[in-house]
């Protein structure tokens, strides 16, 4: 497996794991049909890689060598099997102080426990540290104990909790 920075070829894949993957991220709290959530994360993608141009952000693309027994002419050739969109230019909230910012990461279901995550994060950390940027920051939903248990593992410490309370 390696990790490449992506481009604009590679955004068909991204917006359709970012679709697939949002099942994950939802809290137990919010009562939406997924139907509806979907719907809003697509239109959500739609602008994504706009943004991620406007912002300067960087898109990491892990890759996975096709396997023996494939084709002949697939052998040699790579899948896409997860990215990660990192913001460099984000400020802490109550301190200013700059740090990276973790936007998005997804890996293909089958791909994941086999250290794409990894390979994505330590990817995202080595570009901040070329950049002199001390901190990363991310966001994941309380109930992604597999996400929660990597970023854990990984190093990342909780700072804050966002509460939410559902209004009858």
């Amino acid at each position: 497996m390696r990790v490449r920075l992506g481009d604009v070829r590679d955004w068909p894949f991204i917006y359709d794991l970012g679709k697939l993957g949002i099942s994950h991220s939802i809290s137990p709290w919010r009562k939406q049909p997924m139907k509806e959530t979907l719907k809003y994360r697509e239109s959500m993608l739609r602008g994504f890689w706009t943004w991620i141009q406007q912002s300067g952000s960087i898109v990491f693309i892990a890759e996975s060598s096709i396997e023996e027994g494939k084709p002949s002419l697939e052998i040699g050739k790579s899948q896409a099997v997860g990215y990660l969109v990192l913001q460099t230019s984000s400020r802490e909230e109550l301190t200013g102080v700059l740090q990276g910012w973790i936007v998005d990461l997804a890996v293909l279901s089958e791909w994941r426990g086999k250290g794409v995550g990894r390979e994505l994060l330590k990817a995202a950390e080595d570009h901040c540290r070329k950049q002199e940027i001390s901190y990363l920051g991310l966001t994941v939903s309380s109930h992604n104990v597999r996400a929660l248990h990597l970023y854990e593992q990984f190093g990342f410490a909780e700072e804050r909790k966002l509460m939410v309370k559902r209004l009858d």
